[in-house]
């Protein structure tokens, strides 16, 4: 196979099989390890999409077309300076510990009044405004704006794959979707850097199709979501091929154990994908033959 891919993006394409992307659900199969993953879907189609995260364009950022814009009620900027003169005075650690005991101390009287309004304002009626309204009145002249209802602007990017596949952590680089066929239905799982869950799930996903891989190959696409929110498609792979990053995270394997698995798979890594053209690079772990021949087989 190729050992790099370069992207230039005004040459990129959109047309791809639709099919590719279309599943039923999300499988809630907790899978406890990579081995069970290998011996539950060998016989069931398993195949991967890896779609490559590019920085949305920040000409994009109000733009109701790229984003969804909700307005979100903050703390008074009053509150908001009873907090801050509070851990001046406390302290991260002890802060912490003191608003605590307040909290379990206002609890059964919250719950008394049916939880009708946040457990905090106990506090801040209670304990920081005796200790600190004055403070601040004082030193803020402008006392209509201390009590001004506040909001502020979220904007969450738009994933525009089709549903389910269409929620993304945004903290990662890359999705990973692990997609198979079980009793008539196409089922996926969700991998990536994002959480240590995503991480977790990306491990040992990898490792067992990666056991699979070594019997039979499993096709993997890759896609490029771009910086104005359009996917496109950049190759299919005959063979297992996934990003290099994270794998062994949240979920550990001896080194040997780790290299002789994914020995044989395609790893990609890449730079700056938000370029007008970026390279992807590909390589493979590569083992003495006694190593690879050691899971040439799928056991339970």
């Amino acid at each position: 196979m190729e050992k790099s891919i370069k992207i230039n993006k005004s040459k990129l394409i959109r047309k791809y099989d639709s099919e590719i992307f279309s599943v039923d659900g999300k499988s809630f199969d907790l899978f406890v390890n990579h081995k069970e993953i290998a011996q539950k879907l060998k016989s069931k189609k398993p195949y991967t999409i890896t779609v490559i995260i590019d920085n949305l364009n920040p000409k994009f950022y109000n733009n109701k077309k790229y984003v969804e814009k909700t307005k979100e009620t903050i703390l008074l900027l009053y509150s908001e300076l009873l907090h801050e003169y509070f851990f001046d005075e406390f302290g991260q650690i002890e802060g912490n510990e003191l608003y605590g005991r307040w909290l379990d101390e206002y609890r059964p009287i919250w719950k008394k009044e049916g939880a009708k309004k946040e457990l905090d304002e106990h506090v801040i009626k209670n304990e920081l405004g005796p200790r600190y309204r004055e403070k601040i009145l004082k030193k803020y002249k402008n006392h209509e704006k201390l009590f001004q209802s506040r909001t502020k602007t979220r904007r969450e990017r738009y994933y525009n794959l089709p549903r389910p596949l269409n929620y993304i952590d945004w903290r990662n680089p890359y999705d990973n979707i692990f997609i198979w066929e079980e009793n008539g239905q196409k089922l996926f799982c969700k991998g990536g850097s994002g959480s240590s869950g995503g991480r977790e799930t990306n491990s040992k996903f990898i490792f067992g199709l990666s056991l699979i891989n070594k019997i039979k190959p499993i096709k993997s696409y890759l896609f490029l979501y771009a910086n104005n929110n359009q996917l496109y498609f950049i190759k299919e792979f005959s063979s297992l091929t996934v990003p290099y990053y994270d794998i062994g995270s949240n979920y550990f394997l001896k080194r040997n154990e780790m290299e002789s698995i994914i020995s044989g798979i395609n790893l990609m890594t890449w730079k700056d994908v938000s370029e007008k053209s970026a390279q992807i690079l590909f390589n493979r772990v590569k083992l003495a033959q006694k190593a690879k021949k050691k899971n040439r087989t799928i056991s339970g």
